[in-house]
């Protein structure tokens, strides 16, 4: 089911599409943030000076966080806001929740951030200007965590992630699990369709495709700070033998 979209007016910087920046928020389990960070994203949005679009995607939480998608929309509309979203019947996973958003939005930019807002919006701008201006045709954040002793066990398990991905990938950027990225929806389309990973190492494989195929990828420092009152589902050992089977598994396909 998809919510109708309201839009008006084209953005001279970017041509005749009505829509120039689509941003994609995959939502999981995020009812209790959703409605509050979403209107934080809008405001932060309306200081642009192009068109733009939230879409969401929901991706099968078993908590009431489709419910909250439907409000939230609901109350951009009506703020004047252009707001739309998806609901995937059950969860296809974080990966295949940005795909669909990318290939559902109308924007001639499109990004995805997370919508705990642990990453700071406040580089989205930047980067998209980047995309904008021809600089880059993805542009990746890099991560600052401001505040990494809140949860020392994820970010040791980031930094072996990081380690292993740049010894057995040639990629070009330093942070390619960052949750805030923007692209070139023309170019990063056909690199969409090559990336086989739903999940979590979707972000790597993008990349790592992009860089392949030939765009232009570049990096902008993004601000990360750790909520302590999330519980981390993070595991040492079983999940950098996962990082790593992953690496490996998208080697080979590659």
């Amino acid at each position: 089911m998809e919510m109708p979209l309201k839009y008006s007016l084209s953005n001279p910087e970017l041509g005749a599409s009505p829509v120039a920046f689509s941003l994609v928020v995959p939502c999981y389990l995020d009812a209790p943030h959703l409605k509050r960070n979403a209107l934080e994203l809008a405001s932060y949005l309306s200081l642009a000076s192009f068109k733009w679009e939230i879409l969401f995607v929901e991706d099968g939480s078993p908590d009431n966080t489709r419910e909250a998608v439907y409000e939230t929309v609901a109350e951009l509309q009506r703020r004047g806001h252009a707001a739309r979203a998806l609901f995937h019947p059950v969860n296809m996973g974080r990966g295949k929740a940005v795909t669909d958003g990318i290939l559902a939005a109308r924007g001639q930019v499109v990004g995805f951030i997370d919508i705990d807002l642990e990453h700071r919006m406040d580089s989205l701008l930047p980067m998209i200007r980047k995309v904008i201006a021809g600089e880059a045709d993805v542009v990746v954040g890099k991560r600052a965590i401001v505040n990494g002793l809140a949860k020392p066990l994820r970010v040791i398990c980031s930094h072996a992630y990081r380690l292993l991905a740049h010894l057995l990938l040639d990629l070009p950027v330093s942070d390619t699990e960052c949750g805030l990225k923007v692209f070139d929806r023309r170019k990063i389309l056909p690199v969409v369709a090559k990336t086989l990973d739903p999940r979590w190492f979707w972000d790597t494989e993008v990349v790592h495709r992009s860089y392949l195929d030939g765009l232009t990828v570049a990096e902008h420092s993004v601000l990360f700070v750790e909520d302590p009152s999330k519980r981390s589902t993070v595991r040492l050992i079983p999940d950098v033998i996962a990082y790593l089977r992953a690496i490996l598994r998208h080697r080979r396909s590659v």
